[in-house]
């Protein structure tokens, strides 16, 4: 993420790749908004130094005013006027009450409006506190008690600046002049037009969605289309979510859309419903170009489980920005164009994220790399399957390019914290490359992922949790390589000499910069494997030693 107001996460960075002699511009994992960064430097500095505000604490820090309930559903319904660029909204909110208490935090920005909050049919007091409400009952309410309040507000919403980077409302037009209105909101979160517990520890359970748009428009959302109705000017389609859901994946389309339905056999035999959305004059071109998205999620489910929403369906949302993960109503922006390795680089990771980010959640947006570096190291998998090993070794040597080891992968807890950069991507993903060749053993590292996807199926979690998981199923110990590249900015550094004595090499090796607690194996190009320490080993060898750079997350110095 760029900045903590409003910049969003990091998400498409182009890079010239070289293949066959010739020069190829990739859009490889979403790394775009790292060319934004540049030119807001000194934002993006003085975040990351953790010059968070009060309204950073309100967002990020789980009080007792948040701790002290748990959102069960949210049944929102929303009016939107594109040519006012106004919507007129409701959330009734159900939850638990966890602990006994008079007041709970709900938020929503300051820009829009509170027409009223309701609470056993009767008004209830509140207080604003820049972007958040703090909602005062008229006795205790008590520990098991389930309950719900009614919030009404309207307003102007926040006007996305460079979508999904810098996200809002985006209100644009087709190319047939049609009124095209999306919402893109990871990072500035879903507060920003509609009232919710905007914490990543804390999804529904499921939620109905309602959306009043011109009638002839389509509305879509997550889930499934429960029916529509109309009324003299507009429509209200109403949609219903089957799963916990991530607030920022609660998505608004509304376009004029066509649509068409498949069915996908998966390999567990189920039926999949994949729904598309997209303008009608890209109507056969969508049909075409999204065909790949049956084979990538037929790849998805033999590495990674079957689709975790089953009930829900997948769907493709055609949008006028990049992409977002949008669960069951994936966003797609890329014009229909594949990269130089043969694919859809928005489509492969956006969908990717319905295992890693969607049913896998971080708890606090300091461990957004769970989301983000299997998201991305999921279009490895992709390519190797469908294209071999060495492809996807060639794909991954173009990403290490673009760490960048400024800042640590994982950020600091309890406030609104934005990645600074592309690491969480890149270096993340390395990570589990350098894993696989450490334990040098596929057959174990494939079962340890689709295990980590079973694990944790639906489920919010956080980096000791996650490190904990491999490290016990790995058969090796890498607890604390995991950690260091998760938690020190630098990598491994090998320190190494190579002496030739007649037909024979003597070689000198140790780390510079780990302790001896880290077990990591390394292959030589001849296959010979060597365990450096912190201090100095010898091996002799009868070939002049070779060392293995594309396997391994680590730096190199020959002496």
């Amino acid at each position: 993420m760029l900045n903590r107001k409003s910049l969003g996460i990091t998400r498409g960075f182009f890079y010239i790749y070289f293949l066959n002699n010739k020069a190829f511009i990739l859009h490889c994992t979403f790394i775009m908004k790292y060319l934004f960064s540049i030119l807001l430097l000194p934002i993006l500095f003085s975040s990351f130094a953790q010059k968070f505000t009060h309204a950073d604490s309100l967002r990020g820090q789980l009080s007792k005013e948040r701790t002290c309930f748990d959102v069960k559903h949210y049944d929102l319904s929303i009016k939107v006027n594109p040519s006012k660029k106004e919507i007129t909204g409701k959330n009734i909110i159900s939850f638990l009450v966890k602990e006994n208490t008079k007041k709970i935090q709900i938020d929503l920005f300051q820009n829009l409006s509170i027409k009223e909050i309701s609470f056993k049919n009767q008004k209830v007091n509140f207080q604003r506190d820049g972007n958040a409400l703090f909602i005062q009952f008229p006795k205790s309410l008590l520990k098991g008690e389930n309950h719900k309040i009614a919030i009404s507000y309207f307003g102007k919403p926040r006007a996305a600046v460079k979508p999904p980077w810098d996200g809002g409302f985006s209100w644009t037009k087709d190319q047939e002049g049609n009124d095209w209105v999306t919402v893109s909101c990871e990072g500035l979160g879903a507060s920003v037009w509609w009232p919710c517990k905007d914490h990543p520890s804390d999804e529904p359970e499921s939620m109905d969605i309602r959306i009043e748009a011109p009638k002839n428009l389509i509305a879509v959302a997550n889930g499934n289309l429960v029916n529509r109705v109309e009324n003299k000017e507009n429509t209200i389609s109403h949609w219903h979510v089957s799963y916990p859901i991530n607030t920022y994946n609660i998505s608004l389309n509304i376009a004029n859309y066509a649509h068409w339905k498949e069915t996908l056999n998966q390999y567990n035999g189920q039926e999949l419903t994949l729904d598309y959305y997209v303008l009608k004059p890209n109507l056969n071109k969508a049909r075409a170009h999204f065909q790949q998205s049956r084979e990538m999620l037929l790849i998805f489910e033999k590495y990674f489980g079957p689709y975790p929403f089953p009930k829900d369906g997948y769907a493709l949302v055609e949008t006028d920005y990049w992409g977002m993960e949008h669960q069951s109503a994936v966003a797609y922006g890329n014009h229909y164009k594949n990269n130089a390795f043969g694919f859809d680089f928005i489509i492969i990771h956006e969908s990717a994220h319905e295992w890693f980010g969607n049913s896998i959640s971080c708890s606090d947006l300091a461990d957004l790399w769970i989301h983000e570096a299997t998201g991305t190291y999921a279009e490895a998998v992709y390519l190797e399957e469908k294209s071999g090993k060495e492809m996807a070794q060639r794909y991954l040597n173009g990403q290490k390019n673009n760490i960048r080891y400024r800042y640590p992968i994982v950020g600091p807890y309890g406030v609104n914290y934005q990645n600074p950069d592309s690491d969480m991507y890149f270096k993340g993903t390395w990570m589990f490359h350098t894993l696989r060749s450490i334990i040098n053993d596929d057959a174990l590292w494939f079962k340890t992922l689709k295990g980590f996807c079973e694990t944790f199926y639906h489920k919010n979690t956080n980096t000791t949790e996650v490190v904990k998981y491999f490290d016990s199923q790995l058969h090796s110990s890498v607890k604390e390589i995991m950690n260091y590249y998760l938690f020190q900015t630098d990598i491994p550094k090998l320190e190494f000499s190579c002496e030739q004595k007649e037909h024979k090499w003597r070689m000198k090796y140790r780390w510079a910069n780990l302790k001896d607690n880290i077990n990591f194996p390394i292959a030589l190009k001849s296959g010979i494997s060597i365990t450096p320490k912190s201090t100095w080993q010898e091996i002799e060898l009868d070939q002049e030693p070779g060392i293995d750079q594309e396997h391994y997350l680590i730096s190199f110095e020959k002496l």
